[in-house]
């Protein structure tokens, strides 16, 4: 219940330290024109939004899904869902978005799943995405830079971090998981260090186990390799999610009636992530707000505010709301279990 009340205390504080951001933002532009905006907001394209953010959710639990299948795991996909929901709540109230995978990696084996197996389908999900969002970022790069330079000055430079830091991660991804001796060798230290903290008490037992799952995630992420099918599935799903992701700022400014491109928005879209992507506040919070106020003002001129709160609301504030209660049933769910059992 104490963890329960720290996780809610700690959405609740992001919430409101995001809220306090765009309301700054918002304190330097004419409040009039934002309130005049969102008054005259179409619900049609609204409804559009929120569809896309369904097929985000929905293309990232297909994914997972398609792993589970291949590595033979017994887990429905309304469940695979659900777990998705409690990443998307605990990787936006965690620092570079870190406590998504293992919160669903715990939630899985307390169903029954391997953890090595979990681990597997949640890195091979993800490695796909991040090859997705990593080559995409490079063509957001490529065709938006000149404008950037143009309009933003030498902020347009920062891009590059993001993309510098994507490619970094990914490195580590392929290199964990092709090299089995450095994920063993990783495990170990690990171990001692828990030892030494003395938050494991039979070392030689804890790190057997974890060895065993390491080996079962290696043996699950090689039959992948194997599998030329599920590679393009994998990577069919990914953009898709990707090309979701996007998409959602550009319905954002049809529905507050603003005319503009299409690949102008996901470009700078494009841009805005892999910027926001190392900063190290959960979910981003002041960077994201502050660099879609920064980039998107060119295309979306006086209504960039009523535009950065309904995009926020979307991709932010509604993983939290959404994947909370999410979380909290499924907490339900499981202490129900043990009470029965």
């Amino acid at each position: 219940m104490a963890k329960k009340l720290s996780n809610l205390t700690k959405a609740v504080l992001i919430l409101l330290a995001s809220l306090l951001v765009v309301f700054l933002i918002a304190g330097f532009t004419d409040f009039r024109v934002t309130l005049d905006a969102m008054k005259r907001i179409s619900f049609e394209w609204i409804f559009a939004i929120l569809l896309v953010v369904l097929f985000d959710w929905f293309s990232e639990t297909l994914a997972v899904w398609l792993f589970a299948r291949s590595y033979g795991t017994n887990v429905s996909l309304v469940y695979l869902f659900k777990n998705t929901l409690v990443g998307r709540f605990f990787s936006a109230i965690t620092p570079f978005s870190t406590g998504g995978q293992p919160a669903q990696i715990a939630f899985l084996g307390k169903r029954g799943v391997e953890y090595g197996q979990a681990t597997a389908m949640l890195v091979s999900r993800f490695l796909f995405y991040q090859i997705v969002v990593t080559g995409a970022g490079v063509l957001g790069l490529v065709k938006a830079y000149s404008l950037f330079a143009r309009n933003i000055s030498n902020l347009a430079l920062l891009a590059f971090f993001g993309f510098i830091l994507n490619g970094f991660v990914l490195f580590l991804l392929f290199l964990f998981t092709l090299n089995r001796s450095l994920a063993e060798k990783t495990i170990s230290k690990i171990s001692n260090f828990l030892v030494a903290l003395k938050i494991v008490k039979r070392k030689e037992y804890f790190q057997q186990k974890l060895l065993e799952q390491t080996k079962l995630f290696h043996d699950c992420m090689a039959r992948s390799a194997k599998n030329p099918l599920i590679t393009v599935l994998a990577l069919l799903i990914a953009l898709l999610e990707v090309w979701a992701k996007i998409s959602v700022t550009y319905l954002v400014a049809r529905s507050l009636g603003i005319l503009t491109l299409y690949f102008d928005v996901v470009v700078t879209q494009l841009v805005v992530f892999l910027i926001a992507s190392f900063v190290p506040t959960p979910g981003a919070t002041g960077a994201s707000e502050g660099f879609y106020t920064l980039f998107f003002k060119y295309l979306f001129g006086s209504k960039t505010v009523a535009a950065l709160l309904v995009w926020r609301f979307f991709t932010y504030y509604l993983n939290i709301v959404v994947g909370g209660l999410a979380t909290a049933h499924e907490l339900g769910t499981m202490n129900f279990k043990k009470r029965s059992d």
